[in-house]
């Protein structure tokens, strides 16, 4: 188990006493607590990330929202922008529980099926 950045030495050196003490008996439990807890986050993640999307999508399509970035202010145009924003705060979270590692063994993730 490789501790994350941003979690402070405290916490890695916690995760290195984790770490021996697996190796040592054999215990792996609470490393698998870790990645299913990482697993939960990423799906999470992704399932905001994909409305975030599909309302981004019905903002253009359905409210004449203008996704160019310089476009003049209005109700749609200042909800895609709050969107845009949240997505990529979105972006900063999945990468944080470093999401490409997961999306390899995730059954529905676009990128995967090379839909995207």
């Amino acid at each position: 188990m490789v501790p994350r950045r941003g979690r402070g030495a405290w916490a890695e050196v916690s995760a290195l006493r984790i770490a021996t003490v697996a190796r040592r008996t054999g215990d792996t439990s609470c490393m698998v607590d870790d990645t299913a807890r990482d697993q939960a986050i990423y799906h999470a993640l992704k399932a905001v990330d994909e409305v975030a999307a599909a309302l981004q999508t019905h903002l253009i399509e359905e409210h004449g929202a203008d996704p160019e970035r310089t476009a003049p202010q209005g109700p749609a145009t200042n909800s895609l922008r709050l969107l845009r924003q949240a997505r990529e705060r979105l972006g900063l979270g999945l990468r944080a529980v470093e999401a490409d590692h997961i999306a390899g063994s995730d059954e529905i993730s676009l990128r995967r099926s090379g839909r995207a």
